[in-house]
């Protein structure tokens, strides 16, 4: 179970990494009960992933002048859920089948569980543009523009991150970032077409 000791010490090496600082990778638990524990991160994500959602079904009804009756409210929340599942599970599974052929075993674990808790950061930064929209001080255009600089600053933390992490050169490193980024892409445009 994540204790919120473990929470507190994650948080600082996540923000340490985020200042590009390598010896926040010693605020993580690093051992194989560590790095399965941190796949419940995800229960932590959850307020955060609800709000990041409700600002995107309201951006929806405002760029499609859809009245909420209409809207497939089932649906969508399905194809959420499923999409955070699977982006949770699936970017591992590939990684580790990979990462003897691309030589990162040794820190294969101590990866994932950064990567794990390191997106409480990034999903606080989401949650609070997200709080801005809902509560009407942005739009929904200046939305957009703050979810496509948190994006770039994500896309730059993840870089970080692989490269602290697996202690990789600038190719590998960009091909772990490349990869979970065309995964997420792929598994959401599966999900729709499944369920939506």
């Amino acid at each position: 179970m994540i204790t919120g000791q473990e929470i507190a010490r994650a948080l600082t090496g996540s923000w340490l990494l985020f200042r590009n600082r390598p010896e926040g990778m010693l605020w993580f638990d690093r051992s194989i009960e560590g790095f399965w524990r941190s796949f419940g991160v995800i229960f932590l994500l959850l307020p955060f992933f609800w709000i990041n959602e409700l600002a995107e079904k309201k951006q929806i009804l405002e760029n499609a002048e859809l009245a909420a009756e209409f809207f497939p409210n089932g649906t969508f929340w399905a194809v959420q859920m499923t999409t955070l599942a699977l982006d949770w599970t699936v970017f591992p599974i590939v990684l580790a089948s990979l990462a003897g052929p691309v030589g990162i075993s040794k820190n294969y674990v101590s990866f994932i569980v950064v990567r794990n808790w390191s997106s409480i950061l990034v999903s606080i930064a989401y949650m609070l543009a997200g709080l801005l929209y809902l509560s009407g001080i942005v739009s929904s255009e200046f939305l957009d523009l703050i979810t496509l600089s948190l994006m770039g600053v994500a896309l730059w933390y993840s870089f970080n991150i692989a490269r602290i992490a697996l202690q990789t050169g600038l190719s590998v490193t960009l091909g772990v970032v490349v990869l979970e980024l065309v995964l997420s892409f792929v598994i959401f445009g599966l999900v729709v077409r499944v369920l939506g």
